[in-house]
């Protein structure tokens, strides 16, 4: 991988990291993490869970129900799978656009 491209994929991380920041703040949780996911409901979230299938690391609170996970992990995953789904649609690395 290029530098170059090397640059463009951090700097499509740090956008996604912020954008999904403002909207949320640090910590995901409840309907929005499972939204951010792609998952359908609580159910299965907990199911990913016990499978080990989850893709990002999610902990509990003191006095907080449920699981969360901090939005930059998040947005980091997203980026990967966004990109990664980029170059598997050709089979090579072709340039896309950082929007």
């Amino acid at each position: 991988m290029s530098q170059e491209r090397a640059a463009q994929q951090a700097a499509f991380v740090n956008e996604l990291r912020g954008e999904l920041e403002s909207l949320h703040g640090p910590l995901l949780g409840g309907t929005k993490l499972i939204a951010a996911l792609g998952l359908t409901s609580s159910a299965s979230l907990r199911q990913a869970r016990r499978r080990g299938r989850v893709p990002v690391p999610l902990f509990t609170l003191p006095k907080r129900r449920g699981f969360f996970a901090l939005t930059r992990d998040v947005a980091i995953w997203l980026a990967e799978a966004r990109l990664a789904a980029s170059h598997s649609q050709t089979g090579t690395q072709r340039e896309e656009p950082m929007t």
